[in-house]
């Protein structure tokens, strides 16, 4: 039964022969989807069929699935706007916002039940706030902790609601983290902590089914070990002080976070500290070791035995929740578009200068850049680029595509283009963190060219933005095609942007 504390990936979308044999050796408690094992929704459907007649019925089938920047399976399900939109828009219309998070959860729960996936590791409930913060961006919700509570609560419920399993993420909360855990170890001084904490406070009395931690140092729980490993954290704070009596999974034990410490430590800290299942996400040695040192302790610690029965019901309870009842909802795919659509518009955002609208005679310049997968969560990206928008505003602008790092020759040839054209509409992804796209940006304003930023993620970004009569910036919190589409309407003047910004930072 030790395999079942186990959850971990498997590389490619079919069972082959040595993942077959590995899989025997393992017996996992779970599989965690990626891009990777995904081809079609029919080739997932089988590929999760084939994977619990070898497991077993109560093998857990978890993917993230958070919409925006996070999305694991792009065709035949709905693709939300992120949380960010949603905290954008409920700063406008809180009630009709919680409604469409709490049907965005119905929605996207009746998707991936029918596919045949339990548990999705969403929804992230990290606070952006620090205009340093790195890693989590538009997965927030924005500042509020109390408007994160909220929405996270609706999506969480619609999600049960199907019979999926939600997750709340990343315990004791990274938004203000100034490294990202993919690449390193964060170290969160004092008590800035108290209001990130707030969602995690409130997640048991919220229902939420799992928590999942992350490789950061908080140091308001311990100040010196990361919570992964952190019996003060997971076991006497999250489990003890907070009351959370769902499951605690880790995050990916193969993460930059935790790479400095010896791989068999961890995962034995990481079950000390109280988590009932550890994450192991890609590498077949990996989990198999962590298969073997968890079998190693077990025999050597008669102490860790009723911890251990009380994690294995735990995931027993998990496997078997099932509330999902077919009839309830119409086609998820049709409505779900409506209901994405709705909260794109209502999330986009004029954050600052005049209406973002193409007027006047002449033809406008449109300026794309590559996108960018900018964190490991995200999977690189799949021949996605702002193609969309582009055709959504052909006849009324000439369109130019740059790198993400523009290069001085394509600096040069944008502001000899901008200098014919009535304006220039620049999308922009993380530039504050670039200096080439933030000089292009300074050189447009100094000439006084008529100028509308698109942030396609981030309005952190605002802050390398020049302020000047002549310049406004629009975001919708997101570059994937329905934040596009909500773009593209607003720039034409079919709606007027409503959201509010929903990140305080300096």
């Amino acid at each position: 039964m030790i395999g079942k504390r186990l959850w971990i990936g498997i590389p490619e979308a079919f069972i082959s022969p040595e993942t077959h044999q590995h899989l025997l050796s393992v017996k996992p408690g779970g599989v965690i989807l990626f891009a990777r094992n995904i081809v079609s929704i029919d080739q997932l459907k089988q590929l999760i069929m084939d994977l619990r007649s070898l497991l077993g019925s109560s093998l857990v089938i978890a993917i993230d699935q958070e919409g925006g920047r996070v999305v694991r399976i792009e065709d035949g399900v709905t693709v939300f706007p992120g949380n960010l939109a949603l905290g954008a828009a409920a700063l406008n219309d809180r009630p009709r916002t919680l409604e469409l998070a709490r049907l965005q959860g119905r929605i996207s729960g009746r998707e991936l039940r029918e596919i045949g996936i339990d548990v999705n590791l969403s929804p992230c409930v990290d606070l952006l706030r620090s205009s340093d913060g790195r890693g989590i961006g538009s997965r927030s919700f924005g500042s509020d902790p109390q408007l994160t509570l909220e929405l996270a609560s609706e999506i969480g419920a619609g999600h049960r609601q199907q019979g999926v399993h939600d997750c709340w993420k990343h315990f004791p909360g990274i938004g203000r983290a100034t490294v990202d855990p993919h690449f390193g170890l964060p170290r969160i001084s004092g008590l800035d902590g108290a209001d990130h904490l707030i969602p995690f406070r409130a997640a048991s009395h919220a229902g939420a089914s799992m928590v999942m931690t992350s490789h950061v140092i908080a140091e308001a729980l311990d100040q010196e070990n990361p919570v992964t490993t952190s019996r003060a954290a997971v076991t006497d704070h999250l489990r003890g002080e907070m009351g959370f009596s769902g499951v605690i999974l880790t995050d990916c034990l193969e993460m930059g976070g935790v790479s400095g410490f010896d791989f068999e430590q961890v995962v034995i800290s990481a079950i000390t500290a109280g988590h009932d299942a550890l994450l192991v996400s890609h590498t077949p040695e990996l989990q198999m070791r962590a298969r073997q040192v968890l079998e190693e302790h077990v025999a050597s610690d008669p102490r860790f035995d009723q911890a251990h029965q009380e994690s294995l019901q735990r995931l027993d309870d998990l496997s078997a929740f099932s509330e999902f009842d077919p009839a309830q909802m119409p086609s998820p795919v049709e409505v779900g578009t409506e209901v994405a659509d709705e909260i794109a518009r209502r999330g986009t955002t004029l954050l600052s200068g005049p209406a973002a609208r193409i007027e006047g005679e002449g033809k406008w310049l449109l300026v794309l850049p590559a996108l960018q997968q900018r964190s490991p969560v995200e999977d690189p990206l799949r021949g996605e680029d702002l193609s969309l928008l582009a055709d959504k505003l052909e006849q009324f602008l000439d369109c130019m595509r740059i790198d993400a790092d523009p290069t001085s020759g394509e600096i040069e040839q944008v502001i000899e283009r901008a200098a014919e054209s009535a304006g220039v509409i620049l999308c922009l992804q993380g530039f504050r963190h670039c200096n080439a796209a933030r000089e292009l940006v300074q050189t447009l304003a100094d000439k006084a060219i008529r100028l509308i930023v698109v942030l396609l993620e981030d309005p952190r970004d605002l802050v390398a933005v020049p302020a000047a009569d002549k310049i406004s910036v629009i975001s919708s919190h997101g570059f994937r095609p329905v934040h596009q589409q909500a773009i593209a309407a607003a720039l034409l003047g079919e709606f007027e942007p409503c959201g509010r910004s929903p990140v305080e930072f300096s």
